[in-house]
């Protein structure tokens, strides 16, 4: 019999990209699935869209936060709640443009002898607000350790099959992130518990640029994570970072770099 894989969406007032993802997978020919939407208290009337999904298909679990907790935790949520043994990744205004994808995926978790074989993503086409597609191929870097250590850009998270084991080991996301959850749960499986990462050339996901998504580096709260975020990470992968000393002077450059802008703001705030 099939695997059970779970679908884990998250999802925060955006109803309209919503129904376009949910249809997407739906539309996978991978039967055995339970698709996990987690609602972090949306007030855009996910809720009731949900409901018509829940009536449309039984594999379909809907659940929804009484209050707004964060994406780290809605995640959390989702692993907490499903039942799969694999596990894909799903951002709430992205669409699967492969109907094979997950048949893709579990067929080369299966056939693959290698027990440290812990995440398999794909290639992506990239859609910018003004419907400009461009097709992203994703490779095998030299050495993914270094790169996971310096950035991502590379895993995107709604291209992931993983296991449910792997997620539990890692014990889920970073609730204390600010930014970049996804990354560092990627991070944490690969320089933490040595996972090992495929990459499938197939481009199965449909990933979508929104007006207005980037922050100014002049903004302090942006400052502020920056900082944050890359302190954190440097603090959590310190003996790693020895190992690969570029990693670490690139992060320590974002810290002071973040610090030393943020304080020339807060003077001129002032």
């Amino acid at each position: 019999m099939e695997k059970l894989v779970s679908v884990n969406i998250t999802t925060f007032n955006r109803v309209n990209y919503l129904t376009r993802c949910l249809d997407s997978v739906l539309s996978q020919t991978y039967a055995h699935l339970e698709i996990v939407v987690v609602d972090d208290c949306s007030t855009d009337g996910t809720s009731k869209v949900m409901e018509h999904y829940t009536q449309l298909d039984s594999r379909i679990k809907y659940i929804r936060h009484e209050f707004n907790q964060g994406n780290a935790y809605a995640r959390n949520t989702a692993l907490h709640n499903c039942t799969g043994y694999y596990v894909a990744f799903m951002d709430d205004d992205d669409a699967w443009i492969d109907d094979e994808k997950i048949s893709k995926q579990v067929q080369i978790f299966e056939d693959n002898t290698n027990p440290r074989l812990g995440i398999i993503c794909s290639s992506v086409k990239i859609i910018d607000q003004y419907g400009k597609e461009q097709i992203k191929i994703e490779k095998h870097p030299d050495n993914l350790v270094s790169h996971i250590l310096i950035q991502n850009g590379i895993i995107h998270n709604s291209t992931v099959l993983t296991k449910r084991s792997i997620m539990e080991d890692v014990e889920g996301f970073d609730i204390d992130m600010p930014k970049g959850i996804d990354a560092e749960f990627f991070r944490a499986v690969i320089v933490k518990h040595k996972y090992e990462v495929l990459f499938m050339p197939d481009v199965t996901t449909a990933y979508y640029i929104h007006e207005g998504v980037r922050m100014t580096t002049n903004n302090e709260k942006f400052l502020y994570k920056l900082f944050k975020v890359n302190a954190r990470v440097i603090k959590k992968y310190f003996k790693a970072f020895l190992v690969h000393p570029k990693a670490l002077y690139f992060r320590l450059y974002i810290v002071v770099r973040s610090l030393y802008k943020f304080m020339i703001y807060y003077r001129l705030q002032k």
